[in-house]
């Protein structure tokens, strides 16, 4: 029977756990990228996630990883755990990757394993995966994607066998990745023994949006929703709010994209008055989710819990300015009246008043963009977060397993 928890031979080394404990700069640049050129020349990287055409936050962060060529470039190999369908082909997917995890792991050429995980399935898909990876004596990275994954582990099914059962994974992991410091702080207080760093999700940073007279007059736009469609995502809040806004700015449009309860969103706009001024994309990614960011004059998810929504960097990355909620790590992406505007969950007046503010001035909604733009290429722009994952690496590689 498989045990998950760490065990006596785990915990020997106090003082070398303590040493990853993240801090401001926990492994310099320069030390990041010569680990990745020497996992090249002495193993590789197993990284395990879902597949990356299916829809999702993770999906998204992977693709992006991959298209920047860090697969190349740090020998990562990577292997989709989870694939979209019923539940015989998930099912059937997942034991053919624990087949292929086994196989890789024998050849004993894998340095460490990094698994992106998930609350729900997706979590004890990579605990068990993970606890194959240590049997082998491989470092191990559980990256955690989740902002609700607190929630999960107190009132998921399985109650205390559950919460063991992820701090021990937690615990016994290499090293831990989370997108906030809010779920940092989490994991430092339910898995103590784990070693935690924040790495945001990464973005690509396409040229600025170029101005156009129309949406300098303020008279006609585009407000610009990406998600799932569901109370959550705050998808009908939205509604509520442009609904309140609309009747004296006809001009402008809610613009949404996504899946969901689709059919209930566009009921209710049509109870509200302004189906007319609500269209709906589909789900759109690539080049049409691209053309609807450039088209867009202000971008909104004013959602209840998020993890870090990848939308909310890519509409700054193109200079929109963005209407969010301060929830999971929305406030390590953004500050209120320096890159977008915040309102509470729930708050359907400020919601729309905020949304009045900025379609009633082009000269907020670009320096509000612009801000947020450099903010991006700051801190969360692809070369960015990539060269804070070879840190991690660096760090899990010169501690060992546990």
């Amino acid at each position: 029977m498989m045990q998950l928890g760490p065990g006596a031979a785990q915990l020997k080394d106090a003082n070398r756990r303590d040493e990853l404990k993240e801090t401001e700069s926990p492994v310099s640049l320069q030390a990041g990228v010569e680990c990745a050129a020497n996992s090249v020349q002495r193993g590789r990287i197993l990284m395990l996630g879902t597949d990356p055409a299916t829809r999702g936050g993770v999906a998204s962060v992977v693709a992006t990883l991959r298209d920047a060529g860090m697969f190349q470039e740090a020998r990562v190999e990577y292997l989709a755990t989870h694939v979209e369908g019923g539940r015989l082909r998930k099912a059937w997917h997942f034991l053919t990757a624990v087949a292929s995890v086994f196989q890789i792991l024998q050849s004993r050429r894998v340095l460490i394993v990094h698994a992106h995980v998930s609350s729900r399935g997706s979590f004890w898909r990579k605990a068990v995966l993970l606890w194959l990876a240590r049997q082998f004596n491989v470092a191990t990275i559980a990256h955690l994607h989740d902002g609700r994954f607190g929630v999960f582990a107190q009132t998921g099914f399985g109650g205390f066998a559950l919460r063991r059962c992820i701090r021990g994974t937690l615990e016994s992991s290499t090293g831990v990745i989370v997108l906030s410091a809010q779920l940092r702080d989490w994991v430092r207080e339910f898995a103590p023994r784990s070693s935690v760093r924040v790495i945001g999700n990464p973005v690509r940073c396409p040229a600025p949006r170029p101005s156009t007279a129309a949406s300098a007059q303020n008279s006609t736009g585009r407000i610009l929703f990406l998600g799932r469609i569901c109370a959550e995502k705050g998808a009908f809040d939205l509604l509520e709010a442009f609904a309140s806004f609309a009747p004296d700015h006809p001009g402008w449009r809610l613009v949404v994209g996504g899946d969901g309860e689709v059919d209930r969103l566009l009921a209710e706009a049509g109870v509200r008055g302004v189906r007319e001024q609500v269209d709906y994309l589909g789900w759109v990614s690539g080049a049409d989710k691209e053309q609807a960011l450039c088209c867009a004059d202000i971008f909104a998810l004013p959602s209840y819990s998020e993890g870090m929504p990848v939308s909310i960097l890519e509409a700054m990355a193109c200079g929109l300015a963005v209407l969010a909620t301060p929830v999971g790590g929305v406030p390590d992406m953004m500050q209120p009246q320096l890159h977008g505007l915040w309102t509470e969950p729930g708050d359907i007046e400020a919601l729309a008043n905020a949304i009045e503010q900025l379609a009633s001035s082009y000269e907020l909604r670009m320096t509000l963009g612009a801000a947020a733009r450099q903010h991006v290429l700051d801190n969360f722009s692809v070369e960015i977060v990539i060269s804070k994952i070879w840190e991690a690496y660096a760090a899990v590689q010169t501690t060992g397993t546990r």
